[in-house]
């Protein structure tokens, strides 16, 4: 896939990867484990569905208007991933329709109904729409001065009380009845990007230990560049997971701390994880031989170097499990015992790297030294820049 993100795929392809890692998620975790997985959503989509039927319902029997799915319609319009979002989108939804509502009755009653007024209500909205500034998404303003065009001025009054009614019921939903949370759902990614990193340094080092050439480390550049997508995506999430505590006030100093844990965690495994493909690089630029690298020279790297990978790929794995749950001292131990056996496996490169007139060699062999001293202390629970990313139980002070 390369420097393409998922969302850089095209459509079909897109739904067809998405479609097989859903599939191959189930079957690792089975059916009880994956309705547990997507317990978050699937609780949403039951509450969006309910919150139609009852803002359905009492547009029909209540309000007994003549197009009671309007009510439905701006539940949907309104729902959004969180709390604040639903808020955010309810006012930008209902403010919309009041513009078009008003703007469309009084343009009619200067011009009439004809092509001259249409043409205008939809050029006019979308430019209103633009100017105050609301999403690109959101037509709400022309979209309802073209059926108020067409379906007339009582028209303006059920769309209007009708949104407003389904605001409101999706506002109370998401407010109210299981408030989404997604800080869970950060923290999952999170341990599976440390997984993600763990197999890919596991791969490298079990290369470097036997054969391989310039395909194998290729393909460790493609997946450190695909590990770095999914980072860079992962963005998304916990900027999801920050808004969905947002006018939720219980437990909230609970929640901010886990927040922090998952920020700090996505800034060290984004240092660690550009080390990695840092040492990927290298390792392709040999295998190619460029830069002046002497491509025959691969078998020279030495086989500690994978040793140090194999370690460093155990202590991605109990970072990952440290962000599930409260974390547990076992994984912590798990962690340290993986960066000091990397430090160890690191005197050991540095002793059996050969002796070479290759400045570039020379160098290149320097370098990823370095990068796998940095991913240890990007990874150090006690002294590294990262102590906010372990459950803060475990790590005092």
């Amino acid at each position: 896939m390369g420097e393409r993100s998922r969302q850089g795929l095209p459509p079909f392809e897109r739904i067809s990867r998405q479609s097989r890692l859903i599939l191959e998620r189930a079957r690792s975790l089975g059916l009880p484990g994956w309705l547990r997985a997507e317990r978050e959503p699937l609780l949403q989509g039951i509450k969006l569905t309910a919150a139609c039927v009852l803002a359905w319902w009492l547009v029909a029997r209540v309000l007994q208007d003549r197009m009671p799915v309007l009510g439905a319609i701006g539940v949907l319009l309104t729902f959004s991933a969180t709390a604040y979002g639903t808020v955010v989108r309810g006012v930008q939804q209902v403010g919309a329709v009041t513009v078009g509502l008003f703007g469309a009755g009084g343009l009619i009653l200067l011009l009439g109904i004809n092509g001259i007024t249409l043409a205008i209500l939809v050029a006019g909205g979308l430019v209103v729409t633009r100017l105050l500034n609301l999403p690109k998404q959101n037509v709400q303003i022309p979209i309802t001065a073209l059926l108020v065009f067409a379906l007339g001025a009582q028209y303006s009054l059920e769309r209007l009380v009708d949104l407003l009614l389904g605001a409101v019921i999706g506002i109370l939903a998401n407010l109210v009845v299981l408030p989404p949370r997604y800080v869970e759902e950060a923290r999952r990614e999170m341990a599976e990007l440390a997984g993600d990193l763990s197999s890919l340094s596991a791969a490298m080092g079990k290369g470097v230990r036997g054969a391989w050439g310039e395909d194998e480390a290729r393909s460790w550049l493609e997946r450190s560049r695909e590990v770095d997508a999914r980072l860079r995506e992962s963005q998304e999430v916990a900027e999801q997971a920050a808004e969905s505590v947002r006018l939720v006030p219980l437990r909230r100093r609970r929640q901010d701390e886990q927040l922090d844990q998952v920020a700090e965690a996505m800034t060290c495994l984004d240092h660690a994880g550009l080390q990695l493909r840092g040492i990927a690089r290298s390792l392709t630029d040999l295998a190619a031989g460029v830069r002046g690298l002497p491509a025959d020279d691969v078998h020279r790297v030495p086989a500690a170097l994978g040793d140090e990978l194999l370690a460093i790929s155990k202590a991605f794995a109990a970072f990952g499990r440290l962000q599930l749950g409260r974390g547990s001292v076992r994984d912590l131990g798990r962690l340290r015992t993986a960066l000091r056996e990397s430090g160890e496996h690191q005197v050991l490169v540095a002793e059996r790297v050969p002796d070479t007139e290759n400045v570039q060699l020379w160098s290149l062999h320097g370098a990823m030294l370095d990068q796998c001293a940095t991913i240890r202390h990007e990874l150090d629970p006690e002294n590294g820049p990262h102590q906010a990313a372990f459950p803060a139980w475990l790590i005092p002070g």
